[in-house]
This record gives structure tokens, C-alpha cells and sequence, in this order.
């Protein structure tokens, strides 16, 4: 008899240690927010081009994971800017994370329309220009055209 009460509080400490361990855990990761944020931050400011375009794609990543209603303006706004660089890679992934957050991003739709007419003039098997045309349609904006990027029609 005496074991029975043993058990029953053996597993009530097991249960209640896997909860007390999981919540301490989930207190020192980083929330999603603070993680969008973090990645904006290594898009500015990242060394090269392979780790800027690394914390792009990491980006589109980690927007596929929020709900478009937790991103505030100020991150949005902050995501659109990424747009600016002048790095095809970067804004291709850009554009793809902003294509995420769906109908919330329709601001972004004047400057990804800004960009596509040089994107789809951008040489390369993998272009900006797609990754731009597929977030116009997810934001709800129609994309123009393809651009003849100075070519004369014959």
C-alpha cells in the first residue's frame, strides 16, 4: 500500500518538472516579433552579400510563421525599406516575405510596383521579378505586364 502514494507523487513531480522546464525554456527563446525584428536589423546591416541575403531569407522564413495581423505598421514599414537595397537577391526575398503577411502588406504594394519594371529586366535564370509579381497577388495589387526592358517589338 504504501507504494501507491509514491507513484502517484512520482508522476505529479515528473508532470509538474516537464511543465516548469518547458515554461523557463519558452521564456529565454526569442518571440516572433523579436525575431522579425532581429532579421530586419542583419538585412541593414549584415557584411556581405551572402549574409544579408541569408537574413532575407530567413525573413521570408519566419513571416511565413506570423499571423499578418501581429506585424505592426513600424514592421512593416521597416520591411518595405529592405526593398531599397540594391541587391536582386535580397529583394526577391524581401518580396517574398512581404507576400506572407497577405492583404495586411497592401502598403507595400506602390513600392514593389516601383521596382518591377527593373526587376523583370534584371539577367538570370532567378530574378527578383517573380518573387515581386507573386506578392502583388498575395497582397491583393495587380501586377502590369511583363516589361519589354527596352527591347523593340519586330
Amino acid at each position: 500500500m504504501p507504494k501507491r502514494p509514491f507513484k502517484i507523487f512520482s508522476i505529479a513531480f515528473c508532470v509538474a518538472w516537464m511543465f516548469l522546464s518547458g515554461a523557463a525554456g519558452a521564456t529565454g527563446r526569442p518571440t516572433l516579433m523579436k525575431q522579425l525584428t532581429e532579421t530586419i536589423t542583419k538585412v541593414q546591416t549584415g557584411d556581405s552579400l551572402t549574409a544579408r541575403t541569408d537574413a532575407a531569407e530567413h525573413l521570408a522564413d519566419l513571416t511565413k510563421k506570423v499571423h499578418p495581423d501581429r506585424v505592426d505598421d513600424k514592421t512593416l514599414a521597416s520591411m518595405v525599406s529592405l526593398l531599397d537595397s540594391p541587391e536582386d537577391s535580397v529583394r526577391a526575398w524581401v518580396a517574398g516575405a512581404i507576400g506572407f503577411l497577405g492583404p495586411r502588406a497592401i502598403s507595400a504594394a506602390p513600392t514593389l510596383l516601383k521596382l518591377l519594371p527593373e526587376a523583370d529586366c534584371v539577367q538570370g535564370d532567378l530574378t527578383s521579378a517573380g518573387a515581386i509579381r507573386l506578392a502583388l497577388k498575395k497582397i491583393g495589387a495587380k501586377a502590369p505586364p511583363q516589361s519589354t526592358c527596352g527591347t523593340a517589338a519586330k
